[in-house]
């Protein structure tokens, strides 16, 4: 130790009960996160129209999928973003498909 700095007492047991605090904090909150989770899953499912909501779900992730691969390029030979999004529009106000 330099002369400068004061001595400090080594307290094991201040540190042990620091670090037993954080990890019973850290602990509390994780749990609390699960009980909202499991709180919201038990919400979702007394849900009358699940099986709706999980068709349509699977319906947008796939036509998600579709502009997804059609924007990077990998079908570039199908219709463009703009087009697909033109006609996603038109489904939705109601118009048949072109």
């Amino acid at each position: 130790m330099s002369e400068t700095e004061p001595e400090r007492p080594e307290r094991p047991s201040a540190t042990l009960e620091l670090l037993t605090l954080l990890a019973a904090g850290a602990a509390d909150l994780a749990l609390d996160q699960l009980r909202q989770s499991a709180d919201r899953a038990q919400e979702a499912l007394r849900r009358s129209d699940l099986r709706e909501l999980l068709t349509d779900g699977v319906v947008e992730l796939r036509k998600r999928g579709e502009l997804a691969t059609r924007r990077a390029g990998a079908a570039a030979e199908h219709e463009n973003y703009l087009e697909i999004m033109a006609r996603r529009a038109a489904e939705r106000a109601g118009h048949p498909r072109a």
